[in-house]
């Protein structure tokens, strides 16, 4: 199924709406769109997956709850303040903000899901956003899904959408996607906030149990820095209209569903990547050979999330010691005498050996590329797992020195 990056083109699905405004979140008086709304025309069908961090945000706690029921009718987002560990306080802003916001919409606030992203540690302007919910609802009109994408950036310099057309024995259904992420980027749900939406009935516990496949396969399979943020949330909706199609119990059909979603996942999950902070390069750690695809995951993260490796990528030195020294702590058994590694194609261990030809040149000139690939085999099971990483550069460490700014 082919996934289609949008390129600013006003992007529409039926049965749903978008807004956005500057509220002030980001900085009082300037005109960045920081505060967005997704609303469907009726409840749709709808499924979450949240972060594992320990310390989450308020908006995460009341999502997980209101997502409980299966249902969702509006999307309530904003930038520049991630809402997360301020006590109280910070779940009562969140409580008032889509109480308010469905209010102007005349809908039941159970059905509205807030997402935050932004400063930890900082309270809501909540004043300014309350006055801002009028103008939000005014614009659902006119507004368009890129400017909700715009809207929830933060570090990224792009917006991350995607669109997708699929088909299944009820008939057509298109799938719409967008997310924001950049830095704080580790696998264990990744960090990110995440809305896909789908224009076919789908029944909500068949829905998450898609979801939860499509993020192993995409938002897990990706780290940028190994930092997990307290505010990771995907919500994906489906129908959001009266007339909308019924997704059918075939096999078929639930096979393509699933298909769409999972490829919309892996096409947003691979443009934070892409756009992860101060990153250069995209590379896929893949491990093969390992005992199962568990301890593959273990030792791919490990290699993936190391600073040595991550530094030697940016310098498009072949560095193999590395790799292998990362490997070796990732906690895994295996035999050090026995492995091969691979960077861009190029051999350079094989059997535990330096391998006798000119490789380091190669190699480097591999590395020179936008995207490559560095493959280990431990020769000591089936189990085989890739992860998307970035390699680390001095604009990381300016961004994060400089956040908050």
């Amino acid at each position: 199924m082919k996934v289609i990056k949008l390129t600013g083109i006003k992007q529409t699905i039926r049965g749903f709406r978008f807004s956005a405004v500057p509220a002030g979140i980001k900085k009082a008086g300037t005109d960045r769109l920081d505060f967005g709304l997704i609303l469907s025309d009726t409840p749709a069908q709808a499924a979450g997956v949240t972060t594992t961090n320990l310390v989450f945000a308020a908006p995460v706690e009341i999502t997980r709850k209101r997502l409980q029921s299966g249902l969702c009718q509006a999307v309530l987002l904003n930038s520049g303040n991630a809402n997360a560990y301020t006590g109280d306080q910070g779940k009562l802003d969140a409580l008032d903000l889509t109480a308010a916001t469905a209010e102007a919409l005349r809908i039941d606030p159970e059905l509205i899901v807030p997402m935050s992203t932004g400063v930890i540690g900082n309270p809501l302007p909540k004043e300014r956003m309350l006055h801002g919910i009028p103008d939000l609802v005014k614009k659902l009109d006119s507004g368009t899904f890129m400017d909700v994408a715009k809207a929830i950036m933060t570090t990224d310099t792009v917006p991350k959408t995607v669109v997708l057309d699929g088909e299944t024995g009820s008939g057509p259904f298109k799938m719409l996607g967008m997310a924001k992420g950049a830095g704080m980027i580790s696998p264990d749900m990744a960090t990110m906030l995440c809305v896909i939406l789908a224009d076919m009935n789908v029944r909500a516990g068949f829905l998450n149990e898609c979801l939860v496949e499509a993020n192993s396969a995409s938002f897990n399979c990706i780290t940028v820095d190994g930092d997990t943020s307290t505010n990771d949330t995907l919500v994906v909706m489906a129908g959001g209209r009266a007339d909308a199609l019924t997704l059918g119990n075939k096999s078929s059909d639930c096979e393509s569903f699933c298909s769409a979603l999972k490829d919309a996942c892996m096409g947003l999950a691979r443009q934070i990547v892409q756009d992860g902070e101060g990153a250069t390069k995209v590379i896929e750690v893949r491990v093969v050979g390992a005992p199962s695809k568990e301890k593959a995951a273990q030792v791919a993260r490990k290699i993936a999330e190391s600073p040595l490796v991550k530094t030697a990528f940016h310098g498009e030195d072949p560095n193999w010691g590395r790799i292998i020294c990362s490997a070796g702590r990732a906690g895994v058994p295996f035999d050090p005498g026995n492995l091969d590694l691979s960077i861009g194609g190029v051999p350079i261990v094989r059997n535990g050996k330096l391998v006798s030809e000119d490789w380091e040149m190669a190699a480097h000139t591999a590395m020179k590329n936008r995207e490559f690939q560095v493959t280990l085999d431990l020769r000591s099971g089936d189990g085989e797992w890739s992860i998307l990483t970035t390699d680390l550069s001095e604009e990381y460490v300016t961004i994060n020195a400089d956040y908050r700014s």
